[in-house]
Parts: structure tokens; sequence; C-alpha cells
């Protein structure tokens, strides 16, 4: 082959070589591009999400801050109302101070009035009236006369008893009885001086003495029954002292209807209700004072365990 005919040869294998590799090097350049701009992509995105996560946390952060710091900059101590320690009074050395006994005082010295009033009042309709009653009627006469009356007929009826018991204790019967009641009674002294007084030793004997009183009435009563004088002058004492329990009634009836009783019995019906109210209060102010005293102590008991003070009132 000629020369020209060999260069024009090598020209076209060359030519065709390079148009055969300038494609794979092109598709290596957009793979590489291609590769190159999913990693930037990616970086990009990663990025981006991070920023955004960062941006969410921050804004989380500054929400829970705003909500942290609603309704102001301070946050809020918790409170100890529940435990009373609000109602402390706190002494200068940060402890609290013990209970003011000013209202049990003056509720105290209340309460003492209210008894004494109490006390005139209860005078001024039982005691005083009574023994008012009593001199009033015995100043006048017809009183008197009936408590005269009244005496002497217990004088007689005691005058005619006296002969009748001293005829029993004659009697041989009557002797025999009184002597076993004497008996009885000083086997019961002995009894109860030596220790022995129980039950089971007493009975017996407690038994027998009231069996030998029973006869002993029983025959005291048969002998009075056959007194006709006795009957009569027992009729007359019972006929006296009612009589005298009478006028005694219808006074105290006068005097419980008259102004000055109604004002006396509206005196202790007040002084009455007085008393109640005193100590009511007084009460009321022991049982403040105690419940202060026990808040008070558990107040200081929790600055001994925690070593500071919990949060209480004002002084």
């Amino acid at each position: 082959m000629s020369n020209p005919l060999r260069q024009l040869a090598f020209t076209l294998s060359v030519g065709l070589s390079a148009a055969l590799v300038t494609p794979s090097f092109a598709a290596d350049e957009k793979d590489a591009g291609g590769k190159s701009g999913q990693k930037a992509s990616d970086k990009s995105s990663q990025k981006s999400g991070a920023d955004k996560g960062v941006k969410a946390a921050d804004d989380g952060k500054d929400k829970a801050a705003d909500g942290g710091n609603k309704g102001g900059n301070v946050k809020r101590q918790p409170q100890r109302n529940e435990k009373g320690y609000d109602r402390l009074r706190m002494g200068p050395n940060g402890l609290p101070m013990p209970a003011d006994r000013t209202r049990s005082i003056e509720a105290k010295r209340e309460l003492d009035d209210a008894k004494t009033e109490l006390t005139k009042a209860l005078s001024a309709t039982s005691g005083n009236s009574v023994h008012a009653m009593n001199n009033e009627l015995w100043n006048t006469d017809d009183y008197r006369q009936q408590l005269i009356n009244l005496r002497r007929a217990q004088a007689d009826y005691d005058a005619v008893r006296r002969p009748i018991f001293d005829a029993l204790r004659a009697d041989t019967y009557y002797k025999e009885l009184e002597k076993k009641q004497r008996e009885s009674q000083r086997v019961i002294s002995n009894l109860v001086l030596t220790g022995r007084g129980s039950f089971d030793w007493l009975f017996p004997h407690a038994m027998a003495a009231l069996e030998t009183r029973n006869r002993m009435t029983r025959e005291e009563i048969i002998a009075l029954a056959q007194a006709p004088e006795v009957e009569d002058a027992r009729q007359r004492m019972l006929m006296a002292a009612a009589k005298v329990r009478a006028m005694r009634s219808n006074y105290a009836a006068q005097v419980t209807n008259s102004e000055d009783a109604r004002a006396a019995k509206a005196n202790l019906d007040t002084a009455r209700d007085n008393l109640r109210a005193a100590q009511s209060e007084y009460n009321a102010a022991l049982a403040e004072e105690a419940e202060y005293e026990r808040i008070r102590q558990d107040y200081i008991a929790e600055v001994r365990r925690t070593g500071k003070a919990p949060i209480a009132g004002g002084n």
C-alpha cells in the first residue's frame, strides 16, 4: 500500500477509536456527576433535616420555657396550708411562737363570772326564797298555831306509845327477839372487823337479823293496834301535819306566781344560758389552742428532720 493510503487508513482508525472511546468517558463523567449530585443532595437534605431538628428542639425548649414561665419569671413555691403552717406566728428565732392564751384566759374569767351569777340566781329562787317563806309564815298567827298543834300531837303520840313499848320489852318472847338481834349484829361486826366480810360469810347472819327485826316489828304493830288511844293520837298528829302542809303549799303557790318569783325565775334561766355559752366558748378556746400547739410541734419536728424551715404564714 502506498504511503498516502496508509496515512489515510491510520487517520480513519484513529478517528474511529476516538469516536468509540468518547461516549464511555461521557457516561463516566455523567455517572460521576450524578453520584456527586446525589451526595450533595444527601448532604444538603441531612443538613436541612438537622437544622429542622435543632430548630424544632429549640422551639420545644422555648415553648417549655415559656410554659414554665407562664404567669411570672419566678417559679411558684409549693404551699403548705394543708398542714396549717399558715396559722403559725413566727418568732424572731425563726420558729413559731407558743399559742396565744388570751382567748382562753378571757373565756375562763367569763365562765367564772357566769358560775357566780348562777349561784346567786339559784339562791334567789330556792334557798333564800324557802328561808324567807318560813320566816314570813312563822310571822303569821295561824301558821304558828298550827305548828304548835302539830308538835303537841307528836308529843301525845309518843306519850301514849311509850307504855306499850315498855310492856313489850318486859315480854319474854320480845326479849328473846331482841337478844337474837343483838347477837346477829355482834357477829356481823366481828366478821367485818376480822376481814371476813365477804358475801358468803355475811349473808346468813344478815338474813337472820332481818327476820328477827320483822318479827319485832310485827309484835309492836299488834300491841299498838290493841290500844285505841294510840290510834286516836296518831290521827290527831296526821291531821295537824296535813294542815301545816296545806298552808305551806298555798303560800308557796302564791310566792311562785308573784312578780318577784317570775323575775327570779327569768334571771335563773338567763344565768343558765350564759353559763352554757361561757362554757362553750371556753371549750372552743382550749380546742383552738391545742390545735395550734399540735401544728407548732409538727412544724418544729419537720425543721429538725429536714434542717430547713417549711413555708409558714406571716408573723
